[in-house]
Order: structure tokens, then C-alpha cells, then sequence
């Protein structure tokens, strides 16, 4: 984090709440990008504008204020419409006020160019993101969950090997999923192991080590 320049796009309500993260967080450049000027209705959300700022270029009013947040941190606003080449001096690129043709269009140039590309929006109660960091990049989460634990009673020295959690207790773990051990006794050399995968034998007992 210490060494990205970070470029955020639309200073609504999410993308404020964005930026003020990632300043407290500590990077080394935040660029706060607006095209339009403060409305009546961003009262409501983006909490470093007030009635007096309404008419002013978003952006440029947010920019005091998220550098007062951490003197460690220089941030500095852009108000014209973004160009691949002004990208070409960033790490991360946040767009949460762009249409979806430039969407696209960004997010193509940010991938080709291994710029980490971050699409975020809300509609009302709803939201959605959209994650582009590189082709090396590879999500073994499914879901997102916090990650499940579940005690072992025995494990079988087969090169499957079966492992038998506690009688009734339901592990809860997917065929797929990827675990690891600690505190086992006996087979010692599981603790701590690189994650392996598994297939799941039953809801209740078993899961498959491969």
C-alpha cells in the first residue's frame, strides 16, 4: 500500500467513503476525481460538502478535507474527463460514478496495462463491485464467509486419507474447499500444512484429503 498512487472517480457518497479509507489506510498518493459539481441530494451522503458547496466541483471541495485526515498522505484533485494516459501513473483505479461504457473501456485499458481496476456502485439499498487485479490474481473463496473450523477425531494414513470430525457435529465444509490442520496429535505432520483440498463424504462425519 505504501508505494501505490490510487485514483478514485466520483465523489458521491461511496466514492468519499472510499477515499477517506484509503487515506487513514496510508498509501502513498490518493487522487480524487470528479467531474461534476455538488447537488442538493449529495447533502444526504457525502458528508465533507454542505449547503454552501453547492455548484462547486466535488472533488475540488473534498480535497481539504481528506488531506487533513492524514498529513502522511498527499491528495490532490482532478476535474477533467479521465484518459488512458492520465491512468498510466497509477497502481489502483476506482471508478463508482461511470457509465458503463467507461467502465469497460478503463477497466479494458487498466487490465492491459496491469493497472488493479475496482468498479463500485450502490443503487438505493443495493450495491455491487467488480474486481479486476490481473491474471494472476485467483479467488478460492466462494462466498466470502468467515473461514470454518472443525475439530478432528481421527484421520486414516491412506494417500486419500479420511478424516472423521467429532460424532454430530457438522463441519459444514463443501467439496473443493481447501483446509489445513493445527494441533493434531499423533500425525504431527499435518500441522500446519499447505492447504489441500478436499471432497466431501458426508455432512456429518468425514472429508477426503487428497
Amino acid at each position: 500500500m505504501a508505494s501505490s498512487n490510487i485514483l478514485i472517480s466520483g465523489l458521491r457518497g461511496l466514492g468519499v467513503e472510499i477515499a477517506k479509507n484509503v487515506v487513514l489506510g496510508g498509501v502513498k498518493s490518493v487522487t480524487i476525481h470528479d467531474t461534476g459539481n455538488v447537488e442538493w441530494s449529495d447533502l444526504s451522503s457525502q458528508f465533507f460538502v454542505s449547503e454552501h458547496d453547492v455548484g462547486k466541483n466535488r472533488a475540488e471541495v473534498s480535497e481539504s478535507h481528506l488531506s487533513e485526515l492524514n498529513p502522511y498522505v498527499p491528495v490532490k484533485s482532478h476535474t477533467a474527463p479521465l484518459t488512458e494516459s492520465f491512468l498510466e501513473q497509477f497502481q489502483v483505479v476506482v471508478l463508482t460514478e461511470s457509465s458503463v461504457e467507461e467502465q469497460v473501456r478503463l477497466g479494458e485499458y487498466c487490465h492491459t496495462m496491469g493497472i488493479k481496476f475496482i468498479m463500485a456502485e450502490t443503487k438505493g439499498l443495493f450495491g455491487r463491485v467488480f474486481c479486476d487485479f490481473g491474471d494472476d490474481f485467483v479467488v478460492t473463496d466462494a462466498n466470502g464467509e468467515t473461514p470454518l473450523s472443525a475439530m478432528v477425531s481421527a484421520v486414516t494414513k491412506d494417500s486419500d486419507g479420511v478424516v472423521t470430525c467429532i460424532d454430530d457435529q457438522r463441519h459444514g465444509f463443501e467439496t473443493g474447499d481447501y483446509v489445513t490442520f493445527t494441533e493434531v496429535k499423533g500425525m504431527t505432520e499435518l500441522n500446519n500444512c499447505q492447504p489441500r483440498q478436499i471432497r466431501v463424504l458426508g455432512k456429518y462425519v468425514a472429508t477426503r484429503c487428497s
